[in-house]
């Protein structure tokens, strides 16, 4: 009965919020721009609020909320140190970078799962070091990332222009078929790979890295046993790492509307919020699992769609995408911010339902299913 292990809720739960998350954030490029809100995109009061709104709670926060946890469950593949075992993580890396490939050529080309996949290489490389060493690696990895923001913001705002070019993408999706659609992203992948890379590789890292060592402690197995600590994530996260959002959303949000993202206040807003997203993160993981301490049920509809996780997340930019697209319903970049993340929330919903549905009669989501097929069964998280 190895093989049948009990899966820990928390994570599951945390991965069902960071969905709802991370289509806010991808909403605007997938429905606004190519790069995200645009000036008539925040004109108006629900428009601007919701722009503001999605900076500060959701922009550069859930991917690492993901990233943690994609470092938790890999430890439950490597931890034991066997060759089979290491060769099945290999496996998922490889599968892991052909479902983000497609990914970012069909639906969203600003995809997470090939920087995984990459980065997730390294973390196979550090998986046995100690927790010291693991401790040096995720100072490491935050310094690199702190360092290149800073480099990106300063190189932004001394030349925007060539920070705001799009090629032939937005035409595409304004009036290209599913085709030319899919020719244009992967034309444009490399350039936005590369800024992926920058922006978020290393402090996705990081966050691979504790959450390692998270799961060696098994820190979200038992929420009860570390009270103490959700209490201190919570108010810590909340204290510094709100006021720090509200104002790196400001100085974006306020660049946006001048129709400069990249003037000097809006490329460095965006290296204050990415670079001190990390605290209001860690508040997140802390006041959910003390909402689930304190009401263990309360949470409980988004479980499902936390064990299909890559279901979703795929799902959602394929229903924006329809939606947007000009192959599809054709609205991409005739809505404000307000109803482009409305849908976006509505998709996650959809979903959201979705799994609930099928998780009563599988065991397993549909890409979730391609994914074992492809590399074998992991353990449970």
């Amino acid at each position: 009965m190895s093989g049948v292990k009990t899966r820990q809720v928390l994570p599951d739960q945390l991965r069902g919020i960071a969905l709802l998350g991370i289509v806010v954030v991808n909403a605007a490029f997938l429905g606004i721009s190519a790069y995200g809100f645009t000036a008539e995109s925040v004109d108006g009061v629900a428009n601007r609020l919701t722009a503001l709104l999605v900076t500060t709670f959701a922009q550069g926060k859930f991917y690492l909320l993901f990233s943690f946890l994609f470092g938790y469950s890999a430890s439950f593949i490597l931890r034991d140190n066997s060759k089979p075992n290491r060769r099945r993580y290999l496996r998922r890396m490889l599968a892991l970078f052909l479902f983000g490939l497609a990914h970012a050529v069909f639906f969203f080309i600003g995809d997470i799962l090939i920087t995984y996949s990459i980065f997730g290489l390294l973390l196979f490389t550090v998986s046995r070091s100690s927790d010291r060493a693991l401790k040096r690696w995720t100072i490491a990895a935050i310094t690199v990332a702190v360092l290149l923001m800073l480099v990106v913001a300063s190189l932004a705002a001394a030349f925007p222009d060539d920070f705001s070019e799009s090629g032939g993408l937005e035409s595409a999706l304004s009036t290209g078929t599913f085709a030319e659609a899919a020719i244009a992203r992967l034309e444009a992948l490399p350039s936005t790979l590369l800024g992926v890379f920058v922006l978020q590789g290393p402090m996705a890292f990081a966050a691979f890295v504790l959450g390692l060592r998270a799961s060696r402690v098994k820190l979200l197995a038992d929420p009860e046993s570390h009270v103490d600590l959700w209490r201190k994530l919570a108010r810590w996260g909340w204290a510094i790492g709100l006021p720090l959002q509200a104002v790196a959303a400001g100085m974006q949000i306020g660049a946006v509307a001048t129709g400069n993202s990249f003037s000097p206040g809006g490329a460095f807003g965006l290296a204050l919020g990415f670079t001190t997203a990390p605290i209001l993160t860690a508040g997140y993981i802390g006041s959910i699992a003390l909402l689930i301490h304190r009401r263990p049920l309360f949470l409980s509809f988004l479980t499902p769609a936390g064990q299909m996780s890559l279901t979703v997340y795929i799902g959602e930019s394929a229903l924006m995408s329809f939606v947007f697209s000009a192959y599809g319903l054709g609205y991409f970049g005739q809505w404000g911010a307000f109803p482009v993340v409305l849908a976006g929330i509505a998709c996650w919903a959809v979903l959201t339902v979705f799994a609930w549905l099928w998780m009563r009669r599988f065991k397993q989501g549909p890409l979730e299913f391609v994914m074992a097929a492809m590399t074998g069964k992991g353990g449970a998280t």
